[in-house]
């Protein structure tokens, strides 16, 4: 992997936003899937609703001082995305360990230092969030069985000092269970529509709770 270059126009790619991913298909992601990294907890591609994030922390506008992280992280995106715009402290968390030489990769082609952290939402405690300041996730609540798993998650997130939480969601009936949830214990949280025309056309909803 060390040495890595995507070259402009190659196939298999997406450039927007300032950085570089790859699609499933491209021969770097193939050599990894040969290698027996087959992530095994939908971490198989780079999920749409990571755009949408990305332009809603553009508009929040970031600080270099600020730590982000990115929960069920996937190939990273976000986390990549937050460190080379805003230069930020990163930190991406997973279940899943085979998601990580992907993000390794992805981490290379963009020149940016990740931190990884392999852990389930429930191992997230008050103690490991306290530094945090913004925690993301996109894509992250596909079964009604997360619904109160991440609700624990965002409380202790903000019992600990976290300023805000994002999660994207294309319209899962388990996100909208949990931004029900949210609501309805009082947190400071709304749920907006965003769309972008870039990398193609999409649309997801933010869950967006501030402490």
């Amino acid at each position: 992997m060390s040495g890595t270059v995507i070259r402009a126009g190659e196939p298999h790619t997406i450039r927007t936003r300032g950085i570089t991913l790859l699609r499933s298909g491209h021969r770097e992601i193939r050599r990894l899937k040969r290698a027996n990294h087959t992530p095994s907890i939908h971490g198989n591609k780079v999920w749409n609703s990571s755009f949408l994030i990305m332009d809603h922390l553009t508009r929040r506008k970031v600080s270099a001082d600020e730590h982000m992280m990115d929960i069920g992280c996937g190939w990273g995106p976000l986390s990549i995305f937050a460190a080379k715009r805003f230069g930020c402290r990163v930190t991406a968390v997973d279940a899943d360990p085979d998601v990580f030489p992907y993000l390794d990769l992805h981490a290379q082609i963009n020149k940016v230092q990740i931190n990884q952290q392999q852990d389930s939402f429930e191992k997230l405690t008050q103690k490991r969030l306290a530094d945090v300041d913004i925690i993301a996730g996109a894509d992250i609540c596909f079964w009604d069985e997360l619904t109160p798993v991440l609700f624990n998650l965002i409380r202790r997130g903000l019992r600990s000092g976290v300023k805000q939480v994002i999660i994207a969601d294309p319209g899962r009936s388990p996100f909208y269970a949990l931004a029900e949830k949210c609501e309805n214990a009082g947190m400071d949280a709304r749920v907006v529509e965003r769309r972008t025309k870039t990398p193609k056309v999409l649309s997801a909803d933010l869950l967006i709770i501030n402490r």
